[in-house]
């Protein structure tokens, strides 16, 4: 479907609590674009969605969606027949729900093109639109109809913040980095690779393409694997299995590019040393009301940054070159290289067999089979 209802009661039983069913979402009382929105009657009970009727009729859909609803929607899936199977309708929900993007998003709300104007404003998520001053919205100029997309996306932001439905976003070249991938970030781009989400049309052909090492063939089958296991489950913004990105690339995917040149000043070089900024420090970056959001979002992979940091088979430096010469193994740095390691957890996709590979002197050899038990013992500890 091309068009969808809005929002997803798949966890409606947790978010009962939150949201009573007679709550009303107050978007902006002094604007009149936020005239207070509320879910349907009936949409924070337990098992609202399994009381449903089969087929779905308009009027129990107006009940649940209450001023959601969206008449072209209902229109698209229901063929003008005034009802739609409830299997159907339960499924273009869960999708509304789990947009991969903020352009996604948009585009179910058909406002898409106000995006460049929001992404202006910080709006970096769906629950970030609810939060707009009234001041920032006057900027973006709605024409009539827009307002009337309007109130039904900020009802949607609002109710998705309620049920604490909000990850950090994993753009492309995020994506590509945590998984040590991002020197095919230009070829896959020439691909026409805008999202993550695109890497699954690509054929075995297409990959070829790439020209990818041999450590980064299996790197790149393992994010595959688990990219299309997160798309499955509507999982877009997850990276429990990747590494930590870089201080830059964690700063872009979270719309605080601007404060690389700040964190400089304060000592901040890689992104570890986030978790030793303190409140005072923090508030000296000045961030704004949804600055500070993104921020609080991506704290998670700043810890697990720390956590990467003490992985490196010695506990004594958390760089490739440091574990390499703390182990008396830096002359195999460039073959390592050659074949796609480039941090030392990227040897552990190596089988003993291969270690040939690495054309080792007898002694480099021991030390390196110590070296890979440490690792192995320790990231295994982590996981």
């Amino acid at each position: 479907f091309s068009l969808f209802l809005n929002p997803s009661f798949q966890r409606l039983r947790y978010a009962s609590a939150a949201v009573p069913s007679s709550a009303r979402f107050s978007i902006h009382v002094k604007s009149k674009l936020f005239l207070k929105s509320k879910m349907g009657a009936g949409a924070s009970a337990p098992g609202a969605l399994e009381a449903l009727p089969d087929p779905v009729t308009e009027a129990a859909a107006l009940s649940l969606l209450g001023d959601c609803f969206d008449r072209a929607d209902w229109e698209t899936i229901s063929g003008g027949t005034g009802q739609v199977k409830k299997e159907t309708f339960i499924v273009t929900i869960t999708v509304r729900n789990h947009a991969p993007s903020l352009r996604a998003w948009l585009e179910f709300w058909r406002i898409d093109e106000l995006l460049e104007m929001l992404e202006s404003l910080d709006v970096m998520s769906p629950t970030d639109l609810y939060l707009l001053e009234e001041k920032e919205i006057a900027k973006i100029g709605l024409k009539a109809v827009q307002q009337k997309h309007w109130q039904k996306a900020v009802s949607h932001s609002k109710y998705l913040e309620a049920i604490h439905f909000d990850k950090p976003p994993s753009p492309l070249h995020l994506w590509l980095e945590s998984w040590r991938l991002q020197r095919l970030k230009k070829g896959l781009f020439d691909l026409g690779c805008d999202v993550k989400e695109d890497v699954i049309d690509l054929t075995d052909g297409d990959a070829n393409t790439l020209n990818m090492k041999l450590l980064e063939t299996r790197r790149w089958k393992q994010a595959n694997d688990q990219l299309m296991k997160l798309t499955r489950n509507f999982n877009f913004n997850d990276n429990t299995r990747n590494s930590a990105p870089s201080l830059e690339t964690w700063l872009l995917s979270l719309k605080l590019e601007e404060l690389t040149d700040p964190l400089t000043m304060l000592g901040a070089y890689e992104l570890a040393d986030l978790g030793d900024l303190d409140d005072r420090e923090l508030a000296s970056l000045g961030l704004n009301k949804l600055q500070r959001k993104h921020w609080d979002m991506g704290m998670l992979q700043v810890l697990k940054a720390k956590k990467e940091a003490e992985l490196d088979g010695k506990n004594d430096d958390a760089t490739f070159r440091g574990w390499l010469e703390s182990w008396r193994l830096l002359r195999l740095a460039p073959i390592m290289e050659e074949m796609g390691a480039y941090v030392q957890q990227d040897l552990l996709d190596l089988e003993p067999n291969e270690y040939s590979l690495l054309k080792m002197r007898p002694l480099e050899a021991k030390r390196f089979e110590g070296a890979m038990i440490a690792l192995e013992e320790e990231f295994q500890q982590w996981a």
